[in-house]
C-alpha cells in the first residue's frame, strides 16, 4: 500500500479546508436538526487512548468522525497530515489493518512526534482487527497517539477491543455507545423550549408532548430520518430500503439466511411486550431447534437491531436466564421498516407507519417498547420481573439498588392494582406510565408521555 492511497482518504493532507467538502460535513448544511454526539464534546485531545464508537449504522458515527477531524484542523490548529482517516469495510483482515497503519505511521514519525489521531471507521468485520492495535502498542507504535475507531456489530467490536488489556490508554470509559435518540433526547433536538426537568411544570405541555411522541414512534431516533420527516412532511420510501438494506446486508456478513430472520422478527412483533421462550419461537417460526432461535436473536441484538431483557426473580433477587425473556425492537423507526416489509407495504411505508401507530390498540405495545429504550440508557442492568404470579415490566439496577417500573397505557388506572408492589420497593417508589397523573402512598401513576420525555438519560 502506498501513502498516496491513503492521501484519497485524507485530504486535508493538502490543505486543512478541504473537510469543509467533505460530503457528510456538507450534508449537515442541509439539515434542519443537527445532532451533537457528547463525544463531539469530550474527545480526548491529550491523552493516550483506545476508544471504540458503536451504534447502528445510519446512526451518524462517521459524519461524528467527520466533526471531531473538523474541530482538530481549524478550531485545535492541529498538523494535518497528524490526522488519520480509513474506512474499515475497505480492508479484508488485521494483516492489512497492520500495513495500512504500519505505512501511515513510517510516513510520519520521521516528520514530527506530535500527537496523532487516527479514525478507523466501521471496523467491526476486519477479522482480528485488534491484533493489529495490539501489536502496534506493544511495539511502541502508537506512543502519543489517541485511537478511535467505529464499528456497528456491538459485540465483534466490544469483545475484540477486551483483547487488548492493559492497552486502552488512560481515558475512561473506552467504549462509548451511539444509539439512537430517546424520546427526551428527541425533544432537546426538535423542541426543546418545551422540555424541562420539572415534572410538574412539564404538565402544562402534555398535549404537546403527546404530539411530539407520535412524531418520534414515526421517525425513531435517526438524525436524518428526523430531518427528513421534519423537512418534508414524510419519510421516502427509499430510507426505509436503506434501513432494510443494511440488516440484511449485515446478516448476509455473519453467514444467516433473511428469510428466516424475517419468520423470527415477524414472530417477535406477536409477542411484543410478553415473555417468550425460544422453544415457543422456534415452533412458531418453523426453526429446526431453539438454538438457531437464539443465534439469530444474538446477531440481531448485536446488530442493534432488538434488545433482549433476561427474567430477574424479585422474590430470590437474582437473574433467572433460564426463563422466557422480553424482546423489543432497537428503535421505532426500525420497528416501522421491518414491519412494513412483513405485512409487504413497502410501496407507501410511510402512511401504513402512521396507521400502526395511531391505532388505539397497538399504542400502548408501542408505548413499552419506547419505555424500554429509555430505561435500557438509564441503567446498565435492565430486566423484568415477576414475584410470585405478578409482573413488572421493568427492573433497573445502579449501584446495587433497583427500581420498578410499569407501563399501562390506558386512561383508567387504579393505584390500588399495584399495592402488592409496595413491598418491594427499596427507598423510591413504583413508577406506573399511564395517561393519567396520580399519587397514593409509594405509587406514582404519571403521564408516559411526560416521563419519558423529562427524565434525560
Amino acid at each position: 500500500m502506498q501513502i498516496s492511497q491513503l492521501q484519497q482518504h485524507n485530504p486535508w493532507w493538502r490543505r486543512p479546508e478541504y473537510i469543509l467538502d467533505n460530503p457528510f460535513i456538507k450534508n449537515l448544511e442541509k439539515q434542519k436538526f443537527v445532532y451533537f454526539h457528547p463525544l463531539y464534546q469530550n474527545f480526548p485531545l491529550e491523552k493516550e487512548a483506545v476508544l471504540t464508537l458503536r451504534g447502528p449504522r445510519r446512526i451518524g458515527k462517521t459524519t461524528l468522525l467527520m466533526l471531531i477531524i473538523k474541530k482538530l484542523l481549524l478550531e485545535k490548529k492541529v498538523n494535518p497530515e497528524n490526522i488519520f482517516f480509513y474506512p474499515g469495510d475497505l480492508l479484508k483482515d488485521f494483516k492489512e489493518l497492520h500495513e495500512l497503519l504500519t505505512v501511515y505511521l513510517d510516513f510520519i514519525r520521521p516528520k514530527n512526534k506530535d500527537r496523532l489521531y487516527l479514525f478507523l471507521d466501521e471496523i467491526s468485520f476486519v477479522a482480528n482487527w485488534q491484533r493489529a492495535i495490539k501489536s502496534l502498542v506493544d511495539t511502541a507504535q502508537l506512543i502519543k497517539t489517541t485511537v478511535l475507531i467505529t464499528g456497528s456489530n456491538i459485540l465483534d467490536l466490544k469483545f475484540s477491543s477486551e483483547r487488548m488489556p492493559g492497552r486502552r490508554g488512560e481515558v475512561f470509559p473506552w467504549d462509548i455507545k451511539f444509539l439512537p435518540l430517546s424520546f427526551a433526547e428527541y425533544l432537546s433536538l426538535v423542541k426543546p423550549e418545551i422540555q424541562t426537568d420539572s415534572y410538574f411544570k412539564a404538565l402544562g405541555f402534555l398535549a404537546e408532548y403527546r404530539k411530539f411522541f407520535t412524531d418520534y414512534l414515526l421517525t425513531g431516533g435517526f438524525p436524518v430520518t428526523i430531518n427528513q420527516f421534519y423537512q418534508q412532511g414524510y419519510i421516502e420510501p427509499t430510507l426505509y430500503e436503506i434501513f432494510l438494506t443494511w440488516i440484511e446486508g449485515d446478516l448476509h456478513k455473519t453467514g444467516k439466511s433473511e428469510a428466516v430472520a424475517y419468520r423470527l422478527i415477524n414472530r417477535l412483533f406477536s409477542h411484543l411486550t410478553t415473555p417468550v421462550s425460544y422453544y415457543k419461537l422456534a415452533k412458531e417460526s418453523g426453526l429446526a431447534s431453539h438454538a438457531t432461535v437464539a443465534d439469530y436473536l444474538e446477531i440481531l441484538e448485536k446488530m442493534f437491531v432488538i434488545l433482549s431483557l433476561p427474567h430477574f426473580s424479585l422474590e430470590e433477587k437474582k437473574v433467572l436466564h433460564r426463563k422466557n425473556q422480553k424482546f423489543y425492537f432497537a428503535d421505532p423507526f426500525i420497528f416501522n421498516a421491518l414491519k412494513t416489509k412483513i405485512e409487504g407495504f413497502l410501496n407507501n411505508p410511510f402512511n401504513y407507519s402512521q396507521e400502526t401507530i395511531i391505532s388505539e390498540g397497538r399504542r400502548p405495545a408501542l408505548m413499552e417498547n419506547a419505555a424500554a429504550l429509555h430505561f435500557h440508557r438509564l441503567y446498565p442492568k435492565l430486566y423484568y420481573g415477576r414475584s410470585a404470579k405478578k409482573e413488572i415490566d421493568f427492573v433497573g439496577f445502579y449501584q446495587s439498588k433497583y427500581a420498578l417500573f410499569e407501563v399501562k397505557y390506558q386512561g383508567k388506572v387504579s393505584a390500588d392494582e399495584f399495592s402488592w408492589a409496595k413491598r418491594l420497593v427499596e427507598k423510591g417508589t413504583l413508577q406506573v406510565l399511564t395517561q393519567r397523573d396520580y399519587h397514593q402512598n409509594k405509587i406514582h401513576l404519571v403521564p408516559a408521555e411526560i416521563f419519558l420525555g423529562c427524565v434525560k438519560p
